[in-house]
């Protein structure tokens, strides 16, 4: 509940800012707020279990990395603890590999061990695997 109410405030503030014509840079993580680092990684193949390559993977709208040869992908994410990661998976490279729906999850951090925290602020961090099969264009 907190970290809603957070949240809402900077919202609230950073409207009124925008108002008054200041304006932020982009950041995932505002200092004094608590934070998780999540390695998440995984593996992306086709509808029979075959990897593919040069998949595209963003977060928030932001290209992060592309699955390499064997379908693989790897990224660190900051944000706070316990929130979902939204992450799109996208064929980027026409019908080299195929030719794949965009799919867009909101990978679930509840439940991920987080550990090396400092006790305040500080959550520590954690791994998140997540292997998904992307579905051809029809």
């Amino acid at each position: 509940m907190k970290i809603r109410y957070l949240k809402f405030k900077n919202w609230l503030l950073t409207l009124a800012a925008t108002a008054m014509g200041i304006q932020f840079g982009s950041c995932a993580v505002e200092y004094g707020t608590p934070e998780a680092t999540y390695h998440v990684k995984g593996t992306v193949s086709d509808p029979s279990g075959q990897p593919i390559p040069g998949i595209q993977i963003s977060n928030y709208g932001y290209p992060i990395d592309t699955t390499d040869a064997q379908g693989n992908y790897s990224y660190t994410h900051q944000d706070f603890p316990r929130e979902p990661i939204p992450i799109t998976f996208s064929d980027i490279d026409s019908t080299l590999n195929g030719s794949y729906q965009d799919t867009t999850v909101s990978l679930s951090t509840t439940g991920i061990h987080l550990s090396g925290g400092d006790g305040n602020w500080n959550f520590g961090h954690g791994l998140v695997q997540f292997d998904i099969t992307l579905t051809p264009k029809s």
